[in-house]
């Protein structure tokens, strides 16, 4: 039959008042009581206990010292074996109880574990809760006038026999007990696990104080604790924790005040302690922890600590409140430092404050983080990503019932350290889910309301909706921002930020299908597909192939649509578009190679136009009456400077077709302001009503960049015939000025 489980209901105060008292009972009984040990151990072991056995020898008796030798006692409970039992006093004091010394060697004592704790707790159950603390009221009494001067134990051995694993217990005691101060050293080793112990009680004033330490040098041996303490309680702790090395100090001290402690502070000091908690190897490198009892059944705690666990965590500076009132237990737990393990993305949290926790020990099952909780800190740090952020408050609303919960950041400061932006007014809105917060089904909001590279504002207003897969990945599904002052609207964003491999490094931004307005609706990109894999931001570098595309393009003033390219920045802070293909005009433009620098005050793009529409080009100047039915190519180049985009050196041919032809109804352009006298106002008109109806054999158009002073050539030839009148046109205009003066050409009449 298996043993008899014992699970007691255990209350807080029970536990914290337990550890101090338990070490001062154990040793302070063996003092006080140690006058009636020889009678309890010969008579009533004897007597009452049902002796199965009983044997001893007295080897000397007289007025000054007894010596009993070989005392061997075997009962139904327990075998007793003593080698030597001395008592030494004073003739005249033996009478009135007093020994001078209480001498036991190699004691050895075996015990049915269960049949003695049976009987204890029978025993227990009968005793009123005063008299288990009697002794406590006979302290006082002990101190004024010591029965015992001296007492020895050498060598003693106890073994608690149960039917499937037995405790071992060795030990030695040393006692020393004067008027108004008494002193006990208690050393062993149970079940293995070694300890070292003092107890002083001592008189002052009219009170009795009593002080204990116990020190326990190597926690390693606790393992072997582990069995019979999951057996008295039901708690099976073999397979989640564990203690390698390490060791422990309790110091406690208190007044007595008739049969209870009071006044009572009880210190836990630990040093070194390794182990596993969950597979995970921990290391406790220093604890302290400070116990203050108001009463029985109200408790305050404060333990400080560095703790680490393997692959999981660093903490640094934990310093953990906790009261403990009747059932109910209120935690402040707060860090100096708190960080997490490179796989969780090495977050360093400084200055972190928990939120408060209450619990009631007798209904733990019902414990729920359900509600509002507030989480401080100074300082949150993502050091990957060189992310740093100041002075932030944190509350989560967690909806046990649902599995969700809710956080919200308010606006705090930022700094990204590895691409030089400062970051104002961030603050963040998400979603999660308790079982699988990275799951990527729930979206999150990241606001700021400025961002700062050097002294230039980069963004303002931003608002990011995005969903965390994993912690690698992230989703982002829709922005708005002002970028440079320009209004930009990412959205549809369907783009995801991937980190890299370590051996690659970096980021990976994926668009798929995405789109982009600037401006109001300025300017829009749709369909934005491709992706761009950037080894880093400061500075900024790219790997050197990034293939991109897009299906449409527009501004106020043209269209592009069907576009291919490369995109790339390289070690020398260049950024470099190759193989550029777009639609334009019903044609399609192609641009090799076109780089530039940031921030720098040129750039230069030469493209290749096939296929043009010579009427969408015409188009593209509103106002202007013409009809051109052909296509152009040639190459074009278009140039930056301070920010002002114009053409360069290049040239457009009209293609090859015999339907080839223009219409041109604003014959003002060609004679206005021309004196009708003037000889060459009969030669504009004729050109004029030729342009009405051109059939046209070429055509070209020629840019031209003379010293800054830009031009535009063209040539235009061809015939218009009619029953009445025939013209062979050779038409050579000439306009002078760049692209913005283009743009502008009402203003920029007539054509020379």
């Amino acid at each position: 039959m298996p043993p008899k489980k014992i699970i007691t209901k255990i209350r807080p105060w029970h536990v914290l008042l337990g550890a101090f008292s338990s070490g001062v009972i154990l040793v302070a009984m063996v003092w006080i009581l140690a006058p009636s040990l020889l009678d309890w151990g010969i008579r009533h072991l004897a007597a009452e206990a049902e002796t199965e056995k009983f044997d001893m020898e007295v080897t000397r008796l007289d007025p000054w010292e007894t010596g009993i030798e070989n005392i061997l006692i075997e009962t139904k409970e327990a075998d007793l074996s003593l080698g030597n039992l001395l008592l030494q006093y004073e003739p005249g004091g033996l009478a009135t109880g007093e020994v001078n010394s209480f001498t036991l060697r190699n004691l050895n004592l075996k015990l049915d574990g269960k049949a003695v704790l049976d009987r204890m707790l029978a025993e227990q159950s009968q005793e009123a809760d005063a008299e288990s603390t009697l002794w406590l009221e006979q302290l006082g009494e002990y101190l004024s006038n010591p029965k015992l001067k001296t007492f020895r134990m050498f060598n003693a051995k106890t073994v608690w026999e149960w039917p499937d694993f037995s405790l071992p217990f060795e030990f030695k005691i040393k006692g020393d007990y004067n008027e108004g101060l008494a002193s006990t050293i208690f050393d062993g080793e149970f079940a293995q696990f070694p300890f070292l112990s003092e107890l002083h009680f001592w008189q002052e004033e009219g009170s009795t104080y009593g002080e204990v330490e116990i020190k326990f040098p190597d926690l390693n041996k606790s393992e072997l604790l582990k069995y019979p303490f999951s057996r008295f309680t039901g708690l099976d702790f073999a397979n989640e924790f564990k203690v390698e090395s390490g060791d422990l100090v309790m110091q406690g001290i208190g007044r007595i005040d008739g049969n209870r402690f009071v006044d009572l502070f009880v210190e836990f000091n630990g040093s070194n302690i390794a182990g596993e908690l969950l597979e995970f190897p921990f290391e406790i490198e220093k604890i302290i922890s400070f116990v203050t009892p108001k009463n029985s059944s109200h408790v305050e705690t404060r333990t400080y600590a560095n703790i680490s666990v393997e692959d999981f965590l660093d903490a640094k500076g934990l310093a953990l409140g906790a009261e403990i009132n009747e059932e109910k237990v209120t935690l402040r737990p707060s860090f100096q430092e708190l960080r997490s393990a490179d796989n969780f993305g090495n977050v360093k949290v400084s200055g972190l404050s928990l939120p408060v926790v209450d619990l009631n020990l007798s209904d733990l099952e019902d414990f729920s983080l359900k509600g509002s909780h507030d989480i401080f800190f100074d300082k949150l740090e993502i050091e990957e990503q060189g992310l740093s952020i100041y002075g932030g408050k944190l509350s989560v609303f967690a909806d046990t019932d649902l599995d969700l919960f809710r956080v919200q950041v308010l606006p705090l400061n930022a700094i990204l350290s590895d691409i030089g932006i400062r970051l104002f007014g961030l603050s963040f809105n998400g979603l999660g889910n308790l079982s699988n917060p990275l799951a990527g089904e729930m979206n999150q909001v990241l606001s700021c309301d400025r961002a700062l590279v050097g002294e230039d504002s980069l963004v303002e207003d931003l608002s990011l909706t995005f969903r965390p897969h994993g912690t690698k990945k992230v989703v982002i599904d829709g922005l708005t921002a002002k970028l440079k002052g320009v209004f930009t609207d990412f959205n549809p964003a369907n783009c995801s930020v991937s980190l890299l491999d370590e051996t690659e490094g970096g980021y990976r931004v994926d668009f798929n299908d995405s789109d982009i307005r600037l401006g109001n609706n300025k300017i829009v990109l749709e369909g934005l597909t491709g992706s761009i894999a950037v080894k880093s931001f400061d500075p900024l570098l790219t790997v050197p192939e990034n293939n991109l595309s897009f299906t449409k393009f527009t501004n106020d003033q043209f269209t592009l649509e069907d576009g291919n390219f490369s995109l790339a920045v390289n070690e020398e802070g260049e950024f470099l578009i190759s193989d550029f293909s777009v639609r334009i005009f019903g044609g399609s433009l192609e641009v090799d190679l076109a780089k530039w620098k940031m921030y720098t005050d040129l750039i230069k793009v030469e493209a290749k136009l096939t296929e043009v529409s010579g009427q969408q080009m015409i188009d593209f100047f509103e106002g202007l009456d013409v009809q051109i039915d052909g296509n152009f190519s040639g190459m074009v180049s278009f140039s930056n400077y301070d920010g002002a985009w114009d053409f360069g050196t290049g040239f457009l041919q009209l293609n090859p077709s015999v339907n080839a032809n223009i219409k041109f109804n604003q014959g003002e352009l060609i004679y206005g302001g021309v004196d009708p006298t003037d000889p060459q106002s009969k030669n504009l008109k004729l050109t004029s009503w030729a342009l009405e109806d051109l059939e046209v054999d070429g055509m070209g158009i020629n840019f031209k960049v003379l010293e800054n002073d830009r031009q535009i050539i063209m040539s235009i030839n061809g015939s218009r015939e009619t029953k009445d009148q025939r013209v062979d046109l050779d038409y050579n205009p000439r306009f002078l000025g760049g692209l913005q003066d283009l743009l502008k050409w009402k203003e920029n009449l007539p054509f020379p």
